[in-house]
């Protein structure tokens, strides 16, 4: 991206960042980063031939993937796969959109998401959330693509920053509810070191790929 693009990316990723904030509406948005934080575990689980039973995706934001295996490897890559995969998928989206291949971001959107749909999503709001959130995409990919850029800028940035401020958020629980700090805690239960450590090594990558998302953009 050419240094305005740049800048242009970063406004619309901190207006879609706030547009998070406002309730009600702000919460269907960030979905995004709950269906590729669940999907990067039901990723793990297949990738390690272990089963997924079911992603449920909620309207408050949280979701859950259960998966079935008996390896504890296995269950390792999985509770860690996560937050690890939110942070990645923009950084990756920001690589394709540097280099012009846009095309490439909409495909792996379009499989990922339909993909999940298929084989792995259960309830009926996760469901609806995805067919509601493809139509949108593409509608506006095919009939509006003089304007589908800013969608695109915006949904890849609203990744982007609730990937990090969702790993804020874990680090905080790890230390202060560390039974309830989700991943961070089932990691603590497999690896016996404290919840507080799996906390910070989310936020560690979180940040790391925000950093090299920052070099890219500048």
């Amino acid at each position: 991206m050419i240094k305005e693009e740049s800048i242009l990316f970063l406004t619309l990723a901190a207006g879609g960042f706030i547009l998070c904030r406002i309730p009600y509406a702000g919460k269907f948005f960030r979905v995004f980063n709950t269906l590729f934080h669940e999907g990067g575990h039901a990723l793990a689980a297949w990738f390690t031939k272990s089963e997924v039973l079911r992603i449920d995706l909620f309207y408050d934001t949280s979701g859950t993937t259960i998966t079935k295996s008996t390896n504890k490897t296995a269950q390792f890559i999985i509770s860690l796969s996560g937050y690890v995969f939110a942070s990645l998928t923009p950084f990756v989206f920001i690589v394709l959109l540097s280099a012009g291949y846009d095309w490439g971001l909409h495909v792996s959107m379009a499989l990922l998401s339909g993909l999940l749909l298929l084989l792995a999503v259960r309830n009926t709001y996760g469901i609806l959330w995805i067919v509601a959130m493809l139509v949108a995409y593409f509608f506006i990919i095919f009939k509006a693509p003089e304007k589908a850029w800013m969608m695109i800028y915006a949904y890849t940035g609203i990744m982007l920053l609730e990937a990090l401020f969702s790993s804020f958020v874990i680090l905080w629980f790890s230390f202060v509810r560390p039974s309830e700090a989700g991943d961070a805690t089932n990691l603590a239960k497999l690896t016996h070191l404290p919840a507080a450590f799996w906390g910070m090594v989310f936020l560690a990558q979180a940040l790391l790929f925000f950093y090299l998302s920052v070099l890219i953009l500048f």
